[in-house]
């Protein structure tokens, strides 16, 4: 990418990409606004350390924006953090409900901001270095939105999950794990025996599932297929119950008013794998008692 033409842009035509594989976690959808992308890229993301660097030493040029053109709009599909950054210093008012500490900068700074380089790109294009710089970049990935990318890759663009691997820094197996895991969360989903919306906690530990799937008797449980297996259905239809089970167990649901018992990965993974292992604690566990 860094070979392309870089073309300076107007901040006011750059648009966040909603369908960045970090922004479902925070319940952000492609209807959601440039003021809810603001506030989780400045609350969850680092967006503050930039503003000041920013403020301080100006947008490095040689640090293109790459941005894909969909639908008409100029999609900004590495470099959000550094357009909220940007965004912010020429409108503090957007970060007025983000008790927020937006440095005021000189006229000259604000018009040097107005134009932002940029080179274009498709998403198929800027998988590799977007994948790389992102998820090993300095605001690191969550597991979640390290297996919605690896799923997307994987799906939309025909990339093997051993080369996806391979670019993102990670060993094959992790890959596969983290892909069939997110199998699993979308195969829930579909089947309406989990929203994550309704998830008790607002953060959405997308880690318990991802490393409950390797325990024994948790796999067994749900009926789980190898990792080998790229199967978008890595749970037998008769085993969806037991699905839905699970999902409660691990992120509870404010409508059922139900808080989950995986609270933390240990010891309360290895103490529900124990119980899944055996018909009576299970049993038990059904009936309402603690782990």
């Amino acid at each position: 990418m860094n070979s392309e033409k870089i073309i300076p842009m107007e901040v006011s035509e750059l648009m966040f990409d909603l369908k960045n594989p970090r922004l479902p976690e925070f319940d952000l959808t492609e209807n959601s606004t440039e003021a809810d992308v603001i506030e989780v890229l400045w609350e969850a993301m680092d967006v503050e350390e930039l503003v000041m660097s920013i403020a301080a030493s100006g947008f490095f040029r040689h640090e293109p924006l790459i941005v894909a053109r969909e639908n008409g709009k100029n999609i900004v599909i590495e470099g959000n953090r550094r357009l909220a950054a940007v965004k912010v210093l020429l409108e503090p008012s957007i970060a007025k409900d983000l008790k927020a500490n937006v440095p005021a900068i000189t006229k000259e700074a604000k018009d040097a901001l107005k134009e932002l380089p940029t080179v274009s790109g498709t998403r198929k294009d800027a998988w590799r270095y977007h994948g790389f710089r992102q998820i090993n970049g300095p605001a690191k990935w969550s597991s979640y939105a390290k297996s919605r990318y690896i799923a997307n890759v994987h799906r939309k663009f025909g990339v093997r999950l051993e080369d996806i691997a391979k670019q993102i820094g990670d060993t094959h197996r992790t890959v596969q794990r983290l892909f069939r895991g997110f199998m699993v969360i979308e195969q829930a989903e579909r089947l309406k025996v989990f929203n994550r919306k309704d998830r008790w906690w607002n953060r959405f530990a997308f880690s318990h599932l991802y490393t409950g799937l390797g325990y024994p008797g948790i796999s067994a449980f749900i009926g789980l297929r190898t990792e080998n297996d790229e199967d978008p259905e890595p749970i037998p239809p008769e085993k969806k119950e037991e699905l839905r089970e699970l999902c409660l167990w691990m992120y509870g649901s404010k409508r059922e008013e139900t808080p989950p018992i995986i609270e933390m990965q240990n010891p309360h993974l290895r103490q529900l794998d124990a119980v899944v292992s055996n018909r009576e604690a299970l049993a038990a566990l059904r009936e309402g008692a603690g782990l």
